[in-house]
């Protein structure tokens, strides 16, 4: 998806990030009270009934309720759902940390303090304080890349009445691919954390070059320009077990439409057969292990993830392919602010029809022109270390540095080059100079530096500059990417 005008951007979000103060802050708590505390009313009041928290104790204590404080947008049942703490849990001080980062993680919030207040025979009242973040941004998007310029405009929401729902709707016209997204994600559904839903729809024009083999190209000669159409719609349901273990499903239903290819390259056979709109559906199927943490701009935690996508007609579809995929993500923190993100992943298709496959370049594989590289298999792996430049207020200025590497290959190509689906519909049609095997696989690897902007009151990122030197070929190209990923 594209992103956003820098400029306007800024202007827009900086807007949004006006101080606000809430009612509990305009008025001072009350002086500590020493005598003993009275036993908990039933439905206490927010901060003017309540004495000043304690910090939590080292032994542990009985919750005797939970008292959210400080939001403004956000319902306070929202924040105690995302701390998981009930009236009658027993928590230790451990455990109040890690309430805390829970409610950090969420980017909901600019400031999360979570403390103690003793109310007799070994129990405590639990205080959540949070400052909410701006939610929402209309704003102009804008990206900049070899061989795919464009813009529109998008309306993002991250806290939907209050209760954490997403929702993000998106225009884009752009040289590679143009259309309309509209998405919408409850990573709390039922008021149950653990349970995300999500719904997605998109209408796309996508004009896709295919390239001349090989990374060591200056200047990758385009050898067949098509033009795809389609609509899509998509819903997943996922669970996290133990806080540590995600299982997914994912089902989605595709119309596609392939045009003839451009007369004005030098391959003008069809790469995907032209005719009737076809239906394309498929079932993916997710587990893997996640413990990742966004705390503002640094990622912490493992995560790693096994999938497995089915097409068949027994989904729906009249395509028969499947994808498999092995992601690793991890993300180390260092001296407070510095960040080591580490990605890798494997993918293999079998019988992937055009509109399918793999590619690789520009924003996946920096050093390269955008969707340089296809094939039914690709492994990656890119390294970035984030670290801190300067902050003015509450606008984050960071620096990364970043290793792409990828490879890319056809298993198997058939002889007549042409991939059929069971009606005999050519669904591939494969290049001359296309070769398959591991002898015939592209290695490319890129190199760069890179800078991004983060307003720790929105929580909606800012702007990436990134310029990268691709290794193969020498040449050095820059991406701008500002504004907001809406998927």
């Amino acid at each position: 998806m594209t992103r956003g005008w820098v400029g306007f951007y800024l202007a827009v979000t900086l807007s949004l990030a006006a101080p606000r103060a809430s009612a509990q802050e305009a008025e001072p708590p009350p002086a500590p009270d020493t005598s003993p505390a009275p036993e908990a009313p039933a439905a206490p009041e927010l901060s003017p009934s309540l004495p000043p928290p304690a910090e939590p104790t080292g032994s542990p204590l009985v919750v005797s309720e939970v008292v959210v404080l400080g939001t403004e947008k956000t319902r306070p049942e929202t924040v105690q759902d995302y701390s998981r703490l009930d009236a009658g849990d027993t928590v230790t001080p451990e455990e109040l940390t890690r309430v805390e980062r829970r409610l950090l993680a969420t980017g909901l919030f600019q400031e999360v303090h979570v403390s103690t207040q003793p109310t007799g025979d070994g129990r405590a009242r639990v205080v959540l304080q949070v400052q909410d973040k701006a939610s929402w941004v209309v704003a102009p998007t804008f990206s900049v890349s070899n061989s795919n310029i464009g813009g529109g405009v998008l309306y993002a929401e991250s806290n939907l009445w209050g209760r954490s729902k997403k929702f993000a709707a998106a225009v884009q016209v752009s040289t590679a691919e143009s259309g309309l997204f509209v998405g919408f994600l409850d990573p709390n559904l039922f008021g149950f954390p653990p349970l995300r839903l999500s719904f997605e729809g998109q209408l796309r024009s996508d004009r896709v070059e295919e390239y001349q083999p090989g990374a060591s190209a200056k200047v990758p000669e385009v050898r067949r320009r098509t033009r795809l159409n389609s609509a899509s719609a998509a819903s997943e349901l996922s669970v996290m077990i133990a806080e540590r273990v995600r299982v997914g499903a994912k089902y989605r239903l595709m119309l596609i439409d392939a045009q003839d290819p451009s007369q004005d390259t030098p391959v003008t056979e069809p790469a995907f057969e032209p005719g009737p709109v076809q239906r394309d559906a498929s079932l993916r199927l997710m587990m893997g292990i996640d413990t990742r943490q966004n705390l503002h701009a640094v990622m912490e935690g493992l995560n790693i993830e096994g999938s497995l996508e089915l097409s068949n007609p027994g989904v729906g579809s009249q395509f028969r392919y499947q994808r498999f995929g092995l992601l690793y993500r991890h993300g180390l923190r260092f001296f407070e602010e510095h960040n080591l993100v580490l990605r890798g992943e494997v993918s293999l298709g079998v019988d992937l029809p055009f509109h399918q496959e793999f590619v690789a370049g520009a924003s996946s594989l920096r050093g390269f022109i955008y969707r340089q590289f296809r094939g039914d298999t690709r492994t990656s792996f890119t390294a970035e270390y984030h670290f801190p430049l300067f902050t003015v207020r509450s606008l984050s200025f960071r620096g990364v540095a970043f290793s792409d590497t990828g490879v890319m290959m056809w298993r198997s190509i058939p002889e007549d080059r042409q991939l059929r689906d069971v009606t005999g519909r050519v669904v591939r049609g494969y290049l001359e100079d296309s070769k398959d095997g591991v002898g015939s696989a592209t290695v490319a690897q890129g190199l760069g530096l890179g800078l991004r902007l983060f307003l720790r009151s929105v929580v909606l990122p800012l702007v990436g500059v990134d310029v990268a030197y691709g290794v193969n070929s020498g040449e050095i190209r820059f991406y701008l990417v500002a504004g907001v990923n809406p998927s």
